[in-house]
């Protein structure tokens, strides 16, 4: 089972907040932080995790300080989107149903999406109830994200992994395909 976790920036607020996502590959820890020290003090003490995503704000600051914690795991960040607004994140779940499987954190909404073609209908219903930006997760890519952004009037990022990143995550991704061709 793979084991995420993606942090999300939302001032004033209590990490013990998280909420865990899980599908048949893999287990995924969603964090408020409010601060890039609580990011790298969370990371430290929920054990070993295979990726990291972070989402809401948390920019290069926060990447540059949890590589330096040394976990060992892929570490992804969607630029460096500041100032922070109300924002939406599409993660995908084969199994999701976006009117179920969405958690908000602040200003923030995460969402788990079935299929990267629905990340654009989605993703402009979320514009429609006030996100002002779209942060898509690194599995989804640039063509979703270029899909989203015809869709939608907001600034839309998506998750990229330094170089520093890359063995872990193209570990991941081999790991996580070879894993949903045996489950076929």
């Amino acid at each position: 089972m793979f084991r995420n976790l993606f942090l999300v920036l939302v001032p004033d607020t209590d990490p013990a907040a998280r909420v865990v996502h899980a599908d048949e590959l893999s287990h995924t820890t969603i964090v408020p932080v409010s601060s890039v020290d609580e990011a790298v003090a969370v990371l430290s003490s929920i054990g070993p995790v295979d990726l990291v995503e972070l989402y809401g704000g948390l920019g290069i600051d926060a990447a540059a300080a949890l590589a330096k914690a040394g976990s060992g795991a892929a570490i992804g960040f969607a630029g460096d989107v500041r100032p922070e607004v109300a924002s939406a994140v599409l993660f995908e779940d084969p199994n999701a149903d976006p009117a179920v499987h969405r958690w908000t954190f602040g200003g923030t909404t995460v969402v788990a999406i079935p299929s990267t073609s629905d990340a654009s209908a989605v993703a402009a219903s979320l514009v429609e109830a006030g996100a002002k930006r779209i942060e898509l997760c690194g599995g989804m890519g640039p063509v979703p994200a270029a899909a989203v952004r015809a869709a939608v009037d907001v600034p839309v990022t998506t998750v990229l992994f330094g170089f520093e990143s890359i063995p872990a995550a193209a570990a991941y991704r081999a790991a996580f395909e070879q894993a949903v061709s045996v489950g076929e």
